[in-house]
């Protein structure tokens, strides 16, 4: 295992530093946009936005492939006055935080010249 680990590291070493910056940005923009929609579908559902309007449609059908395996593992929370929490959508925001928090860290394993 120790072996393969080092294969791997000697391996990635040898990219240059503007693919790590480049892998680093992307991944950032990737992750900065899914939130996006994920808050906008949080607060689209918890408004008790119309799912028929072109704009909420697009946002709930865009979304629901990265919030389907978050289905089930809480109950939705309704409110007064007919709002709603989507924990589905709140666990998703929390679990690609944390998916991206480790893959940092794991980039962050082969490289600590390149990424802050």
């Amino acid at each position: 295992m120790n072996n393969l680990f080092l294969r791997i590291k000697h391996a990635i070493s040898r990219i240059p530093s503007k693919i790590y910056s480049t892998i680093f940005l992307l991944i950032t923009k990737l992750f900065q946009l899914l939130e996006l929609f994920l808050f906008l579908r949080l607060t689209l559902k918890f408004l008790g936005a119309n799912q028929k309007a072109l704009v909420v449609a697009f946002i709930y059908e865009y979304t629901n492939p990265f919030v389907s395996p978050f289905y089930f593992i809480f109950s939705d929370i309704y409110l007064p006055e007919g709002y709603l929490i989507d924990t589905a959508t709140l666990s998703a925001i929390i679990g690609y935080a944390i998916l991206v928090y480790v893959i940092f860290q794991f980039l962050k394993l082969f490289s600590k010249d390149y990424f802050p």
